[in-house]
């Protein structure tokens, strides 16, 4: 999966992809449920094996590593080798999703009186912890307390957009008296600061001490012999648009962090890996080459997952297999909230009416995708909505299924019942009832939408925009408040669209979908661009009225998400003016819808009480309802979940963790760390 946006696995912010031929995968935070679920339990494995080392595994990816500076770019497929390199204070392991001690040995925190710099009403939150001795970076070098306090606040002074959700509270990082080493202050309390504000990137300062905060875009770490970290690897080549080698036999100095106690308590993991000598990074250039190069064998295994089409010719292929996996995330059509009439509730959740959810993941995707709902995949049970009732089915709940295809016969939308709903005004809000025809029995959480919709006088007559003349389906044309929505916006609608020749299965879906709205009395049409050009358009500039993308990389604790991707911090508001809270910035905001803009469109202050929450029960309830809230304000429409099928060599090689979150893409690093030769 094509993808930009991924943080660190432990930031708990999300990758965004795009080219939904492929099977989509994101990579996860830890979750508070210690316990996995039976058929999440990984690869069992005995006390007593003994682990061959060496060899070169190669590994495969449509996109390059675009950058080795871990400040300066948000791709996932350079999150790969920073996986290698860097280290964080704490880790969290794959399959209880518990955080660990890493290169922190220890932490504790109190509340204490707010310093009143701030502007919030909370208490401060002073975190102390320890810092382990007898580490070394990659090249040698010694690492120590020294290196953790400048790592903070070189990542304060320059404020990488990638970690800026992490950084924001905290207002200091010192040296500590007494008993501990290192103290940070945070301006709030932070639920998870163990696995987010402790896991930050820790940096040799004998590398990034001479370097500008205010220009660390332009740092070269390959070019000043690195990168440095703490990480296991060292890239010993980089030839962006060709390969990427990471050495573990040539790293300087010892890598003690792979031999920590915990590793002992985790189900599947063996401690003391890396046993590879080598992973090289070979780049194709396009999904189908990458295949394939797999399928002839040129590739170990590829990046996240394949395409459900090329699944048999796998099966059949001698010597490789495919490693199970649940999603980390999920595919989604996004709308521009700031364009009319998607700033409307009722026009929203007629979309979500005519996306024929059986074609989609039946027949396009064969059955390797499942119906989409909430913003949280649904292997994160403790924070989906379903968790408030007692018993209550995992992504099988009528209240999952408010916005289903309504259709009239099997694939034909229910055109007059969905112009009846848009007449009416009236928006599925949380209150049960029926809705075109589908009893709805309320929502899950208690919460309610933002609005009430119905913002505008919906009516359908004569046909005069040109979009809908060229569709024999469509009879009628929607007027919002008695105009037309071309006449309304200067033309009609748009959906951009990847390439078809890099998602086939995307296209079709676009065809289908349109071609229902437009029978709708929609007018909307679709514009073809590359993934970068979209997320350049979307993510940087807000111009666009719907898009499809996935997200990759959430987090199972879901605030830290939610927050990233729905809370109006992190949305532009297009001021003509940078004052105050206001923004317009051509920077990259993950919220480029604008949700948490528009008093009847937000769940800020539920995200908001969510992320300063310390008691676990506490937290999860305010996430379940911050998550369907989302869900009844419809500000996107989650069109599916992917089943991970991961290929990989099994002949020459053994190690392999399934029926973890991403396998072959959140928790590449894990991978990597435990793959070694068949014996």
């Amino acid at each position: 999966m094509r993808g930009t946006g991924v943080a660190a696995v432990t930031m708990g912010l999300a990758g965004c992809s795009g080219g939904q031929e492929t099977t989509a995968t994101e990579s996860a935070t830890p979750t508070d449920s210690p316990t996995p679920t039976e058929d999440r339990t990984p690869t069992e494995r005995s006390e007593t094996q003994e682990i061959p080392e060496g060899g070169t595994y190669t590994f495969g990816m449509s996109e390059p590593v675009d950058s080795l500076n871990v400040l300066a770019t948000n791709t996932a497929y350079a999150d790969i080798a920073f996986g290698q390199v860097y280290e964080g204070g704490t880790a969290v392991d794959p399959v209880n999703f518990e955080v660990h001690p890493n290169a922190f040995t220890d932490w504790t925190f109190e509340e204490v009186e707010d310093t009143g710099e701030d502007e919030n009403d909370q208490p401060d939150v002073l975190i102390k912890f320890d810092v382990r001795e007898g580490l070394t970076f990659n090249d040698g070098e010694s690492f120590g307390v020294e290196d953790v306090i400048f790592s903070y606040n070189f990542l304060l002074d320059a404020n990488p957009g990638k970690y800026a959700g992490t950084l924001s509270p905290i207002s200091s990082v010192t040296e500590a008296s007494g008993d501990w080493d290192v103290q940070m202050r945070l301006d709030k309390p932070i639920g998870t600061y163990a696995s987010s504000q402790l896991s930050l990137p820790l940096l040799p300062k004998h590398k990034w001490g001479d370097v500008d905060p205010g220009t660390f875009q332009q740092y070269e770490p390959f070019d000043n012999g690195g990168p440095v970290g703490l990480g296991p690897g060292v890239v010993t080549r980089y030839q962006p648009d060709t390969a990427t080698a990471i050495s573990y036999a040539e790293r300087g100095g010892e890598y003690t962090l792979n031999d920590l106690d915990w590793y002992d308590e985790v189900n599947g993991m063996i401690r003391g890996g890396p046993f590879l000598d080598e992973v090289r990074i070979k780049v194709f250039g396009s999904q189908a080459a990458l295949e394939q190069a797999l399928l002839q064998g040129e590739i170990d295994t590829l990046y996240s997952a394949i395409r459900a089409s090329k699944i048999p010719q796998v099966k059949d292929k001698q010597g490789y297999e495919l490693v199970k996996g649940t999603a980390t995330g999920y595919d989604h059509y996004s709308f521009n909230l700031r364009t009319q009439p998607f700033d409307d509730l009722t026009f929203r959740q007629v979309f979500g009416f005519v996306f024929d959810d059986v074609f989609w993941t039946e027949r396009l995707r064969r059955g390797f995708a499942i119906e989409g709902d909430f913003v949280m995949p649904p292997g994160y049970v403790a924070v989906r909505p379903e968790s408030a009732v007692e018993d209550a089915a995992i992504s099988d709940h009528p209240a999952t299924q408010a916005f289903t295809f309504r259709q009239q016969t099997a694939g034909v939308p229910d055109v007059e019942g969905i112009r009846t709903f848009l007449s009416e005004g009236k928006a599925i809000t949380g209150e049960g009832g029926t809705y075109v025809g589908q009893e709805y029995p309320g929502s899950l959480t208690g919460v309610t939408a933002s609005g009430s919709g119905g913002s505008y006088d919906y009516t359908f007559g004569e046909i005069e925009s040109e979009v809908l003349k060229q569709n024999p389906e469509a009879d009628k044309e929607i007027r919002v408040d008695g105009q037309t929505i071309t006449e309304l916006n200067g033309g009609p609608l748009t959906m951009y669209q990847d390439p078809a020749k890099d998602a086939p299965q995307e296209a079709k879906m676009i065809d289908n979908f349109l071609g229902a709205l437009q029978s709708v009395g929609i007018p909307i049409n679709r514009q073809v661009m590359s993934f970068n050009t979209m997320v350049g358009k979307v993510y940087n500039n807000e111009d666009f009225d719907l898009f499809p993308m996935g997200w990759v990389n959430l987090s199972s604790f879901a605030f830290p998400t939610l927050y990233s991707l729905f809370h109006s911090d992190n949305a532009d508001d297009l001021s003509k003016v940078d004052v105050g809270e206001n923004k317009n910035t051509d920077t990259f905001l993950s919220n480029a819808m604008g949700y948490g803009l528009f008093e009847d469109a937000t769940a800020d202050e539920l995200i908001s009480r969510a992320r300063t929450e310390l008691e676990t029960e506490t937290r999860n309830s305010l996430a379940q309802q911050a998550v369907e809230r989302i869900y009844l304000d419809f500000p996107t429409m989650i069109t599916s979940y992917d089943v991970i099928n991961w290929p990989a060599n099994t002949a020459d090689w053994s190690g392999y963790i399934a029926n973890i979150p991403g396998p072959g893409s959140t928790y590449l690093g894990t991978q990597f760390q435990q793959i070694h030769q068949r014996q």
